[in-house]
């Protein structure tokens, strides 16, 4: 569930015009990436997605919009048949599933270490420890430390003429479960409206709160 949170988050990267040395030095990578991230004040865009399983079989297919301002905000939803919701507010992570009618809610901060994707919403995130980072042939890779809480990888493809733009995202769940993005319709530093990033609980539906207290 929150292995798919978000995957778009990752798109801010796009808004920066620095360039990354092709260098495996995790430190460096990851300031190149904390550079790129810098310059971003807002970012949406449409999405496709594919999941497959660990011998590169298809299961599922998703498709949906996603908005992102920072610090700390975001908006995914997928569209029917296979509808969610899931919002960051910038203290819980609120994941809606109308099908089920259920919302479940996580502590933001905790959530880190289960998605890579929630450090690209937050530059300063002490999780960023939690990562190696290196940056070759126009890619970044975020690969969870052998000692840390965190089990999913990140993978981020640039393209284009001047291989800035982001245009691939791939997540790996640790047990050979991909998830596949690809990006369109980006639209960078936009103005968004605030309540976007508030979520209200619908009438009727249970909540599952995770949060710690």
């Amino acid at each position: 569930m929150l292995k798919q949170l978000v995957a778009s988050a990752a798109l801010l990267l796009f808004c920066s015009s620095y360039t990354a040395a092709a260098d495996n030095s995790s430190d460096e990578a990851r300031a190149s990436l904390m550079a790129r991230l810098a310059n971003l004040q807002s970012l949406q865009a449409d999405f496709a997605q594919t999941v497959t399983d660990q011998h590169g079989d298809l299961l599922q297919q998703l498709h949906g919009h996603f908005a992102l301002a920072r610090p700390n905000l975001l908006y995914w939803q997928t569209d029917a048949p296979n509808e969610t919701v899931m919002v960051a507010d910038g203290r819980a992570l609120w994941y809606y599933n109308p099908f089920v009618e259920q919302v479940s809610v996580y502590d933001q901060t905790d959530s880190m270490a289960q998605s890579p994707l929630l450090l690209l919403v937050d530059a300063d995130a002490l999780a960023w420890a939690e990562y190696n980072v290196s940056y070759e042939n126009h890619s970044y890779a975020l690969q969870p430390l052998p000692d840390s809480d965190a089990r999913q990888s990140l993978q981020l493809l640039f393209g284009g003429t001047d291989k800035k733009q982001l245009q691939r995202i791939i997540l790996d769940d640790g047990q050979g479960q991909l998830s596949t993005i690809e990006l369109d319709n980006l639209q960078l530093n936009s103005d968004l409206p605030v309540n976007l990033f508030r979520f209200e609980l619908p009438a009727g539906v249970e909540l599952d709160d995770q949060r710690g207290g």
